[in-house]
């Protein structure tokens, strides 16, 4: 059997800048990831069910401009592209398989004794691993957003290029919003067990549990349906995109809950991180 050669630069005697060490945590992670069948798999399927055949009909069909009741609204062309069912589904089954293990795994081997025995830190560590989570993800629930918009503003047949632009805008909104709202809680759920196959599990299972939960008591009152992580997220594209919330529902409690789904699982994903590498 042949012999591969390690291949290594030598030690210079100068230490790696501290944003360099976060760079090499989430570029790890981005070319991990882009090599697992499962990942190519679901990025190749989602793009072709979910936007492509949008973005080539949108081409194709008359417009005069982008509008926001194209992106957002059941009435109007497309039927709202941001709130497709299948592009919800295809974006959890991602979370679910980058972030099953982005730090389960590292829970189950003790790598966090190789990460913090160097000069980094719980923030850099977590910057490093959400950074390369969210690269992978805006593939699919990002960039093909920006690509729908602008195909559409170079098909269309009015002037008012102004208008589509604004929409154009408010698209980049809700498309990072989308991003960091799937990897915020995906990296929690990965944060709570040494188990990946719980992780992913846990990830997908739960929006829709949630969901079901909210259906139930929303026959009750209108505002249980704020329970589901989905309608949250919809809810949020009505709002960026310049419509009202539905009637019912109580905005200081959607803005509560929003903030919430948000920063509580990074505030827990932190703690969590941290007592490791305190040693606890």
């Amino acid at each position: 059997m042949g012999i591969n050669r390690i291949k290594y630069r030598p030690w210079n005697g100068e230490k790696s800048s501290h944003l360099h060490r976060v760079y090499t945590i989430g570029r790890k992670i981005v070319l991990q990831k882009l090599k697992s069948k499962g990942v190519l798999a679901i990025l190749i399927i989602g793009m072709v069910l979910v936007h492509a055949f949008p973005i080539l009909f949108g081409a194709l069909m008359e417009h005069e401009e982008l509008t926001a009741e194209m992106m957002v609204r059941n009435s109007g062309f497309m039927g709202g592209y941001l709130k497709s069912g299948l592009s919800i589904i295809f974006a959890l089954l991602l979370v679910s398989v980058v972030c099953s293990d982005l730090i389960s795994q590292d829970l189950k081997d003790r790598s966090f004794v190789l990460y913090f025995s160097r000069p980094i830190k719980t923030l850099d560590y977590l910057t490093g691993k959400i950074g390369g989570a969210l690269g992978i993800t805006s593939i699919l629930t990002f960039i093909p957003l920006i690509v729908y918009c602008l195909v559409m503003i170079g098909t269309q047949t009015g002037d008012d290029y102004g208008s589509s632009l604004t929409v154009l805008g408010s698209t980049i909104i809700a498309g990072a919003l989308t991003t960091v709202f799937f990897i915020s809680y995906g990296v929690m759920i990965s944060s709570l067990t040494t188990k990946k196959t719980y992780a992913g599990v846990g990830i997908f299972m739960s929006f829709f549990v949630l969901t079901i939960i909210s259906g139930i008591f929303t026959n009750f009152d209108q505002n249980w349906s704020l329970i589901s992580p989905i309608n949250l997220l919809f809810y949020s594209y009505d709002m960026i995109f310049g419509f009202d919330l539905p009637s019912g529902i109580n905005s200081n409690s959607f803005g509560i809950l929003l903030i919430c789904i948000l920063i509580l699982p990074l505030l827990v994903t932190f703690i969590q991180v941290y007592r490791k590498e305190m040693g606890k």
